[in-house]
């Protein structure tokens, strides 16, 4: 088996005899999804009925994400791809989630069953989970073709309460909002440091020069042009509890898988989402009941190679 978490080899799983050694090989492929910052929040417990899922607080970024959403809805993301990946290798798949607020309780377990009728649609998503990537070069500003339009409609129709389209007259209201809150964060030392820390950089010249220089401006401009050449613009949108949180981060992680499935590029800009009085105006700019969580663009673009590192398996499985 090899040590690259992005390489499984899914016709392992065939030869595998035991279920508990069935249900950790399922765990690889939670381990792909996306998280805040690849903070990979998540770690999981092996149960005779199924795996629970629990939340890394280790791992916050307490200034970033200063009230966990993010680092929940990545938990929720991971979710999602156990699940797929479930359906795949013929399991049937239910999630409990625990309402009580102590971090030391697992925010959700997975039951999952043997079955002879899969969830077909979560299976559909399974060739997407090793081929999604987050892809931060700007999009062509193609309107998106019929087919993947109506494929990403008939989502938001099945989770309307967690997903939302921003239209597109309101597409450059959206983009003055991520400027203003990259402009907003930048001015705080706190977050540059933080933010910094969180970079993947092929050099230390871009985490030095952010954690030492205001470049809210320079960055506000590249973000609202990036926004601007997206195709469609989406907001999760979740109560601020911590199991809708993770149901979020579930149909984030359809919504993603999909995407991908469909040829199209995303990702993420929640810049407003992390500037409180810039959240109320996107959420009066979408209309929703509940608050926005996220902000996602979507487009046309070359598909990214680059994988982002992942925590060895047994980092996270307890």
């Amino acid at each position: 088996m090899t040590d690259t978490p992005w390489h499984i080899d899914d016709d392992e799983f065939y030869e595998i005899e035991s279920f508990r050694d069935q249900l950790q090989f399922l765990v690889r492929y939670a381990i792909l999804a996306p998280s805040s910052h690849n903070r990979q929040p998540w770690s999981f417990r092996i149960t005779p009925e199924g795996i629970e899922v629990h939340a890394d607080y280790s791992r916050r970024l307490p200034v970033i994400d200063r009230d966990d959403r993010e680092l929940l809805m990545s938990v929720g993301a991971a979710i999602t791809n156990l699940r797929v990946a479930a359906a795949h290798f013929g399991f049937e798949t239910t999630v409990l989630y625990e309402s009580r607020p102590e971090e030391s309780f697992p925010p959700a377990f997975v039951a999952v069953r043997e079955t002879c009728a899969p969830d077909l649609r979560l299976a559909a998503l399974f060739p997407a989970i090793k081929r999604r990537r987050t892809n931060r070069a700007s999009f062509d500003g193609t309107p998106l073709q019929s087919t993947p339009r109506q494929a990403l409609f008939d989502l938001m129709s099945e989770f309307p309460q967690f997903l939302r389209l921003v239209m597109r007259p309101d597409r450059h209201r959206a983009a003055e909002l991520v400027a203003a809150g990259d402009r907003d964060l930048m001015t705080s030392e706190a977050f540059r440091d933080e933010l910094s820390g969180c970079m993947q950089a092929s050099t230390r010249l871009t985490p030095w020069i952010i954690r030492r220089f205001d470049v809210g401006p320079l960055v506000a401009r590249h973000d609202a042009e990036l926004v601007e050449s997206s195709s469609l613009l989406l907001v999760v949108t979740a109560p601020d509890d911590r199991p809708s949180l993770i149901r979020a981060g579930e149909v984030l992680e359809r919504a993603l898988l999909t995407i991908t499935r469909l040829g199209l590029q995303y990702s993420f800009m929640n810049q407003p989402v992390a500037v409180e009085a810039l959240r109320d105006r996107l959420w009066t700019l979408i209309g929703s009941t509940p608050p926005p969580q996220l902000l996602l663009r979507v487009g046309y673009a070359r598909a990214p190679r680059e994988t982002a590192p992942r925590r060895p398996l047994e980092s996270v499985v307890r």
